[in-house]
């Protein structure tokens, strides 16, 4: 998919590829973003629309103006000529969403409530008159009371459902809204896509990056001469710190912290998230069971963030321990908030005990039964069973090496049935 320079800004020719459908435009202020979106937009005149960041603004309620309907073609017009978005929006976003049939408006108001908390309907001004004025409501609120950030969604999911639009370039989805309400609108925009409608997106906010699909994510900057160019971003936490204003924070630290035992323990949960897709646990190995009350008490005094000594991850921590004394069962339930979600003690004392019997059989070449492999292996004086020498760390390696996700369905698997319920 090649990008017209329109405005004559770009460095070299930019060339996309035309079997994806969903590209997100990231960089600083004056870096060429919008710049880049109107090129996008003004090269596909027939099937492309952009929306501006003027868009907050809503005019009039429902009722239908004629006189403005017949004026959108000369409005459309108007849009493709702009060289900037320092300019009035001559659309009217509810026009345009009124003047659609109901059929029309249907799936966009149902869009609309499948991915936000608020709900959004259509209301009569008098809901007994069926010709008194029609209101666009949230949460029985008309939209144009609403604040910046929901009113300026109304135009973006509008033309996600209008079939003329082919190529959608949005210009900072993330105006007006707070955080969380960010990610419900990137994931309503990024399921939206297809084929069919390819959007271009150009954001200063983290929240609007695509962290499943690495290669949907560009970087826009000018180069010394003050052209444009296109880069593929190649390192994604760079990005994001960029964009956070390069300041650490929990974006780049882990979500949730595992304390095991020592170094086998840590082999093969580290194998199990992966196969898991739990990507946001990160593990910490106390090298014994005595210590891992150090360990916990370590991390949470360290990522203190409050005056009431109270760390962000006191509930994100979970810690997996084989049997152990009641003293040291005590001191674990102190220290975490649910211990019964929390806290996982083995009831076989061994990690060992828990990896998949098909796999030991094949490495240790015998059909002797779980049990029996392990507890002689554990009490041979150098880990030796029917003449396969490993020692545990080895065996943690040989047996994460061959684990599948199958293995981990096993329900009479303490271990895996724990990790399953980690959210």
């Amino acid at each position: 998919m090649e990008i017209q320079d329109i405005e004559n800004q770009f460095d070299t020719n930019i060339n996309l590829p035309n079997n994806k459908n969903f590209f997100i435009i990231v960089g600083g202020n004056n870096s060429g973003k919008s710049t880049f979106l109107r090129s996008v937009y003004k090269g596909h005149k027939l099937d492309a629309y952009m929306v501006n960041v003027n868009r907050t603004v809503l005019d009039g309620e429902g009722s239908l103006d004629k006189n403005y309907s017949r004026n959108i073609p000369s409005f459309q017009n108007q849009t493709q000529n702009n060289s900037d978005d320092n300019w009035k929006k001559p659309f009217q976003t509810l026009q345009d969403f009124f003047n659609l049939k109901d059929v029309e408006r249907k799936p966009i108001l149902e869009w609309y409530n499948n991915y936000f908390p608020s709900r959004i309907y259509e209301e009569r001004e008098d809901p007994s008159n069926s010709a008194s004025a029609m209101f666009l409501k949230v949460d029985g609120y008309p939209i144009t009371k609403q604040g910046s950030g929901i009113r300026a969604t109304l135009e973006i999911f509008i033309k996600l459902f209008d079939p003329k639009v082919k190529i959608l370039c949005i210009d900072e989805p993330e105006i007006g809204l707070e955080p969380y309400l960010q990610k419900y609108l990137f994931q309503a925009i990024k399921d939206k896509t297809s084929a069919e409608k390819k959007v271009f997106l150009a954001t200063h906010s983290h929240h609007f990056l695509d962290y499943d699909s690495i290669d949907n994510n560009y970087v826009c900057q000018r180069n010394s001469e003050g052209k444009i160019m296109l880069e593929d971003v190649k390192d994604l936490k760079a990005v994001i710190f960029r964009l956070l204003g390069n300041t650490l924070s929990s974006l780049l630290l882990p979500e949730n912290i595992i304390v095991l035992e020592g170094a086998s323990d840590t082999t093969i949960l580290c194998k199990c998230l992966k196969l898991l897709d739990k990507n946001n646990y990160a593990i910490h190995a106390a090298d014994a069971d005595g210590n891992i009350k150090y360990a916990v008490n370590a991390i949470t005094q360290f990522l203190e963030f409050n005056d009431k000594n109270n760390s962000i991850y006191k509930n994100n921590i979970y810690v997996i321990a084989d049997q152990a004394k009641d003293i040291l069962l005590r001191q674990w339930r102190s220290l975490l908030p649910d211990s019964n979600r929390q806290l996982k003690v083995l009831p076989s004392n061994g990690i060992e005990y828990f990896y998949p019997e098909r796999i030991l059989k094949n490495i240790f070449s015998t059909s002797d039964s779980r049990e029996t492999i392990i507890q002689e292996y554990l009490k041979a004086n150098k880990n030796v069973y029917n003449g396969v020498q490993l020692s545990k760390v080895e065996l943690a390696k040989r047996v994460s090496e061959q684990l599948i996700v199958s293995d981990l369905d096993d329900t009479k698997n303490e271990l895996f049935v724990f990790l399953k319920t980690l959210q």
